[in-house]
């Protein structure tokens, strides 16, 4: 699965943590949401209240039951169904991503897919703040199926653009991107070198502060592909030859520092030329050049998920992967990461393929959750049925050392389009870092003046800054939009 928007409290252990196992649990007593087998999940905090709401599209068991269907987050995890939402509501086969397009400090919408027509649409919903959703009508997009929608700055200008692949209404593969003028209102570039797919994660590759792409699928000449772009830093793209990828289709895609070495690897399932299953990881050497990490335990897979995720809040990555596996074979497995690319196999959950995933802190404990959409095991009741999964870490730490800043360090603006200012009182230099709400570390700076100010080039979300000075440690928490 692309990154996601976690929303969720982060909490700054003074004492490392010991180590948990990972034990995520169905939650058998939601019944409430909608089946789903040919759809999508994702989760965002649609009106601003803190907790993580929830969306899930596609028909149930009568494929002309197609549904959208929005739900408010108490908190806690429990969802109702939010009803006259304006939402598209016949929808399967599509992609659905939040984003705060226009900079006014909430979640706006993009749902594509299909009707009953079958017509294959990309609307685009803008949000007032309450989660109230309106369909803008002059938008530009390519209306898709069976692709990716991401948003992100691709030219550093401190908005969200959007870059979107998949069949086009003529079922021709196809890829775009357009450029966001700062207000909500896009343009399509005209001229790139993207090759048409079906899934796609942006990623700085290079270490050098902008958002290079990945694109994996099928062209038009029925050719599986796996194509790097680097960005040179105002949105221009350019083909990066020689890569290890294997071409892959019915592919997902995730990106995330697996090793805790500061670079972005990058995991990829799906079939490859050989039509083998594969599930995939490739090392990032610090400079863009990968390779491929062999003896890895991943679950070969495919029209299914791979997701990095700190399930454990030991501060690196777990793997999560779903998907067919060959034959009648299914999967839904987690793997700890035990450090220096050690995986092991620790949970199998219901398993399912044609699945999408959100992960995310439901329900306000400090760690990760997951909610499941796809078509499970036939051996399994409710074969359509999304189902949410609760994170049963217990924390073992008890010092616990958080503060919402001091008197003596002050960060501005925030929320922030990327650009922060820090200043420290009384001190020449400091240091500081940055996390995500999975626990990575974004950014560092070991030598940083009084009066700091840096661009922080990451997705829209909750960071959390660490900032040292020779008397005094603070962690403020920032919000990017």
């Amino acid at each position: 699965m692309k990154l996601l928007y976690l929303q969720l409290v982060f909490t700054l252990f003074s004492v490392a943590s010991i180590a948990q196992n990972i034990n995520l649990q169905e939650d058998t007593t939601v019944n409430n949401l909608h089946d789903s087998r040919q759809g999508s999940c994702a989760m965002g905090d649609i009106d601003n209240d803190g907790d993580l709401d929830l969306i899930i599209t596609g028909p149930d068991a009568v494929l002309a039951n197609r549904k959208t269907t929005l739900y408010s987050n108490d908190g806690l995890g429990n969802f109702t169904e939010i009803t006259d939402t304006g939402l598209s509501n016949d929808t399967e086969f599509g992609d659905i991503s939040f984003a705060d397009v226009d900079g006014d400090g909430d979640l706006d919408l993009m749902l594509t897919g299909r009707d009953g027509s079958p017509v294959y649409y990309a609307n685009f919903y803008l949000n007032d703040g309450d989660g109230n959703y309106t369909l803008d009508p002059n938008t530009p997009f390519e209306g898709t199926l069976g692709g990716d929608v991401d948003f992100e700055d691709i030219d550093n200008d401190g908005d969200l653009d959007i870059f979107m692949c998949g069949l086009d209404n003529n079922n021709t593969v196809f890829s775009k991107l357009y450029l966001n003028d700062g207000t909500g209102d896009y343009s399509e570039v005209v001229s790139t070198p993207f090759e048409g797919g079906s899934s796609s994660t942006f990623f700085d590759m290079d270490n050098d502060n902008d958002m290079d792409l990945i694109i994996t699928g099928t062209d038009n000449n029925g050719e599986k592909k796996t194509s790097l772009y680097e960005n040179d830093g105002l949105g221009n793209f350019s083909l990066v030859n020689n890569t290890p990828f294997d071409g892959v289709e019915n592919s997902n895609i995730c990106a995330g520092d697996s090793d805790g070495d500061g670079d972005v690897d990058i995991l990829i399932n799906g079939n490859n030329d050989a039509f083998e299953y594969v599930c995939q990881l490739y090392l990032n050497d610090g400079s863009g050049v990968f390779s491929l990490e062999t003896n890895t335990p991943f679950i070969a897979s495919s029209i299914g998920t791979v997701d990095f995720a700190d399930f454990d809040n030991d501060n690196d990555l777990d793997v999560f992967v779903t998907g067919a596996t060959g034959g009648a074979g299914v999967a839904a497995h987690i793997y700890e990461n035990l450090g220096n690319n050690n995986f092991n196999l620790v949970d199998s959950l219901v398993r399912v393929y044609g699945s999408t995933t959100a992960i995310g802190d439901i329900d306000g404990d400090n760690d990760l959750d997951m909610i499941v959409t796809g078509i499970a095991n036939q051996a399994t009741t409710d074969i359509f049925k999304p189902r949410v999964y609760k994170n049963m870490l217990v924390t073992t730490s008890v010092e616990i050392a958080f503060d919402e800043g001091n008197e003596n360090t002050f960060i501005y603006p925030n929320p922030s389009a990327g650009t922060i200012n820090i200043e420290t009182v009384n001190t020449s230099t400091s240091s500081i870092k940055i996390y995500n709400t999975i626990g990575e570390l974004v950014f560092s700076n070991d030598d940083l003046t009084s009066n700091a100010q840096i661009h922080l080039d990451q997705p829209p979300g909750i960071y959390f800054v660490v900032v040292k000075t020779s008397n005094s440690t603070s962690t403020s928490k920032v919000i990017l939009r």
